[in-house]
């Protein structure tokens, strides 16, 4: 270990004290010398190491000994301490000098991304300006687990965290919680308001996590959070206009973008197993506005789905066409999907791969139920089902929905309390709050620990699904967002509350997601 000593001098003063030793050597005057104060940063026994290597939110701890003028001292005063990080090599993202710490030990969270790094100690004496330094070697490491992210607004900007444990991952023996990982790694927040973060299926061995804010969208390695892709690269020619509302993937390697209420599709089904393709241009047609949201479990016979607010339909984009179309179905019986008559609210995949839709109009409420999965748009198997929910409690003020995958149950929230409804029986016990947030908290975001591709779950890659349900919460006088992560009976619905675990440090949430690796 180096340890470097500084007395601060200035030119001019040397400079004068030459000049008057030469025309004054005669001089036998006497005179009062100060000495310099002399600071020391003591390392012996301490177990402080020249290098370090460590994980990636990881906890640093160095704890040196120092002193000033041959006195051990351990307070704040008369000296001043720094600890600091820096990038020890040039080239690719720049990152700012950054704070660690500010007392005489550092024991602190490394959120930086994977590389080598500085750290340096910087001890000053607060009145002579006398400096020490001692400077150690970090090297960074690790490639982010799988986990389940937590998208969230901070101070109207967007970041991420994760969520690591062996509900989300089998075998996983070290439960983890990594906060703010986007801008730890771009050194920035996404601008904007949060919109929709994916794990891409495009490219299914590098798969890239996707981002969606109002103002912004782009793709970051799924192992560091780093910027991958920005806008201008993720479409053959990127909209002028960035106002996104939606981003989502389908089960057919469809991935959609919702801009400027316009349609922007990608298709993967034949790019290979990297990112070969982008979003195209976007899709024309006479339509009003649209819905922030579009299914994520139709047919190949589809680009995409979406839902027209102001004519109150669905629409679809066919196979290789750049059109907004109508749906031709003609069956009526549950409900018409070319003049439904309501506004849609929210919308998930869940059991059969239906899209389960909660509508309103005016006070009414209902739950639509629609097949896109085996449809073309010549079918008249859309419409499956419409259940009114017009007596469900809480329905004026809801925030989020989730569809269940086996058992005929869906979930929605309001204010504190998540609701069941169980659409397949009538009665009392129909509906009901199955949870209730902690005093000062409200329900911002409800998802099931379930991905859009299924065949992964098929194949064993993704574990519990619909058997882990995620609500996410928001403290308005802390600010403080909480995930809650607790089993489900995916048969029918019933929390298993001695199963809950939280997380909190995260912002206000509006989505969650499962990031994966094969």
């Amino acid at each position: 270990m180096k340890i470097y000593h500084h007395h601060v001098k200035t030119l001019a003063s040397a400079l004068c004290g030459v000049i008057l030793l030469a025309a004054c050597h005669e001089d036998k005057g006497n005179y009062t010398y100060a000495a310099i104060d002399e600071i020391t940063i003591d390392t012996t026994g301490t177990g402080i190491f020249p290098d370090y290597s460590l994980y990636r939110y990881d906890t640093l701890r160095i704890a040196p000994i120092v002193y000033l003028n041959g006195q051990q001292v351990e307070a704040n005063d008369p000296l001043d301490y720094h600890w600091s990080i820096y990038k020890a090599t040039t080239g690719g993202t720049a990152y700012p000098l950054d704070t660690l710490g500010t007392g005489i030990a550092l024991d602190t969270i490394i959120p930086q991304p994977a590389g080598i790094w500085i750290v340096l100690f910087t001890v000053t004496q607060r009145e002579t300006g006398v400096k020490a330094f001692m400077k150690t070697t970090l090297q960074i490491d690790e490639a982010l687990s799988d986990g389940w992210m937590v998208l969230y607004e901070k101070e109207g900007e967007t970041d991420a965290g994760l969520i690591v444990n062996d509900r989300v991952k089998k075998n996983v023996t070290r439960e983890r919680l990594f906060v703010d990982i986007y801008s730890a790694s771009n050194g920035q927040r996404l601008s904007g308001k949060p919109v929709s973060i994916i794990h891409s299926i495009a490219p299914l061995s590098s798969g890239e996590v996707l981002l969606a804010s109002e103002r912004d969208l782009v793709a970051v390695d799924k192992n560091t959070f780093e910027l991958y892709s920005p806008a201008e690269k993720l479409f053959w020619n990127a909209p002028a206009t960035r106002a996104f509302s939606y981003l989502g993937g389908n089960f057919t390697r469809r991935e959609v973008v919702l801009n400027d209420n316009k349609i922007h599709y990608a298709n993967y089904m034949t790019s290979g197993t990297y990112r070969m393709n982008a979003f195209g241009m976007a899709c024309s047609g006479d339509y009003g506005q649209l819905a922030d949201w579009m299914s994520s479990y139709y047919s190949a016979s589809f680009e995409a789905i979406a839902y027209d607010q102001t004519n109150q339909r669905f629409l679809c984009v066919q196979a290789n066409d750049v059109v907004v179309d109508t749906l031709s179905s003609s069956d009526k019986t549950a409900f018409d999907v070319n003049n439904v008559q309501m506004e849609m609210l929210f919308s998930d995949f869940g059991r059969l791969n239906y899209e389960y839709s909660l509508m309103r109009d005016g006070s009414t409420h209902a739950l639509l139920v629609s097949n896109f999965a085996t449809t073309n748009r010549l079918s008249d198997k859309i419409a499956i089902a419409k259940y009114d929910m017009t007596h469900c409690p809480g329905l004026a003020d809801v925030t989020s929905i989730a569809a269940g995958g086996l058992g005929e149950i869906f979930y929605y929230a309001s204010g504190p309390d998540v609701y069941l409804f169980k659409y397949n029986i009538v009665g009392s016990d129909q509906v009901k709050s199955v949870w209730t947030a902690p005093a000062g908290e409200s329900v911002t975001c409800i998802r099931l620990q379930k991905f859009y591709y299924p065949q992964f779950s098929l194949a064993g890659i993704l574990i519990n699904n619909y058997g882990v349900i995620y609500i996410a919460t928001w403290n308005e006088t802390t600010r403080t967002g909480t995930v809650y992560q607790i089993t489900v009976d995916p048969s029918n619905g019933t929390l298993d509350e001695a199963s809950q675990a939280s997380y909190t440090g995260f912002g206000k949430v509006k989505d969650m997601s499962w990031k994966w690796t094969l």
